[in-house]
Parts: structure tokens; sequence; C-alpha cells
């Protein structure tokens, strides 16, 4: 039986039998025929039945992400990553997704878990090794004129506080010979009335 003969099969049957599990093996016969939209379709009638058959969620994802529409496709293949964390097709189509997004380390991250996985695949550790070096290019220099700039911005705050610290020096030596003025009117004030009295009555004499 050809591609063809066999997807017709399968339309017949579904149409026949709306809730059967065959709607799974034709959204997938959809999308290998790239015809993604019916691939949709196809993948959300039969999931209103069986909301729980992942491959035909992961079929709809993959779909809608040949579709353009990265945030549905993500959306429905998470919900097959979170309930079988050891799907493998979910896991690559996850990788798969992020990697067209440019979301190297995402990307990195399931293709990764998806090779532990599958050890023996040759070709996804060839993705795996290949995103490592892309992640690695990726990542920034240490920015060593950050950090001049870091120190001329410290010496230019220290600039601008020495006025404040000169000004506030300066208030500190004012209090200070206050206070010590204002001691010595204390102590002028302290001498009795009566001793005063009889300087200044020793000082008349002398002058007589």
């Amino acid at each position: 039986m050809g591609e063809t003969s066999r997807l017709e099969e399968l339309k017949r049957r579904v149409e026949a039998d709306p809730a059967s599990i065959a709607f799974a093996s034709l959204a997938e016969e959809f999308r290998r025929a790239a015809r993604f939209d019916e691939a949709v379709e196809a993948s959300r009638a039969g999931l209103r039945f069986h909301p729980t058959y992942v491959s035909a969620r992961v079929t709809l994802g993959r779909s809608l992400m040949e579709l353009g529409l990265y945030d549905q496709a993500e959306r429905e293949l998470h919900v097959v990553a979170r309930s079988t964390p050891d799907n493998l097709a979910a896991r690559r189509a996850l990788g798969d997704l992020y990697w067209r997004q440019a979301d190297l380390v995402r990307a990195l991250e399931q293709l990764t878990l998806a090779c532990g996985l599958a050890p023996g695949d040759g070709e996804l550790a060839e993705m795996v090794r290949e995103l490592e070096l892309e992640v690695a290019a990726a990542e920034p220099p240490i920015d060593e004129p950050a950090a001049e700039e870091s120190g001329a911005g410290a010496e230019i705050v220290a600039a601008a506080a020495a006025p404040a610290i000169e000004a506030l020096e300066r208030f500190y030596r004012a209090i200070v010979r206050r206070r010590a003025e204002g001691q010595g009117r204390a102590t002028v004030e302290l001498v009795p009335p009566q001793a005063s009295h009889e300087r200044e009555s020793s000082e008349t004499r002398r002058a007589s």
C-alpha cells in the first residue's frame, strides 16, 4: 500500500469513527506529507477524545513548529515532556524548536537530555557537540574596559565627594573653636563679683 493509499484509508477510518485512535497515524501521515494544517486539524480533533495520546501531541507540536507557531508548539511539547520526561521525540522536537529560535542554551539542554535517552544515536551526539561549540562561542568575553571604567567611576565619585568632606571638616573645626571661646567666656563670668570689685579698688589705689 502506497503512502497516498494509506493516508486515504486512515481518513476513511477517522471519518467513520471520529473517536478512533487512527487519528494519530492520520495526523502523522499528514505531517510527513508536509500537509501541516491538516496534521494540526487531525491531531486536535483526535486529542479531544484521547488527550493523553502523547505521540499525537508530539505530532501536533512538530506541525505547529513547521507553521511557525512556536509558542503553541512549545506548549504542546512541554505537555508531553512533563507527563513523560523520557519521551525522546518530545525532547528532540523541543531542541529543534529552540535551535530555530536561536535559543542555543535551551536547545542544548533539551538535546543533551535526548542524547542521554539515545546514547547510540551518532547524529544526535554530533548535534550536541555542534551546539556546545556554538554556545561556547556565544559566551561574552570578560569586559576589561568595563572594569577600568568602574575604577574611573570610583575616582570621579571620590573627587566629587572631596569638597563635601572638606566642608564638614571646616564645620567641625568651627564648632571646636566656638566651644573653646564659650568656655573662656564662662570662666570670666565665674569670677565672684566681690573679687572683681576688690581688684578694681586695688588698681585705683596704685594709679593714685
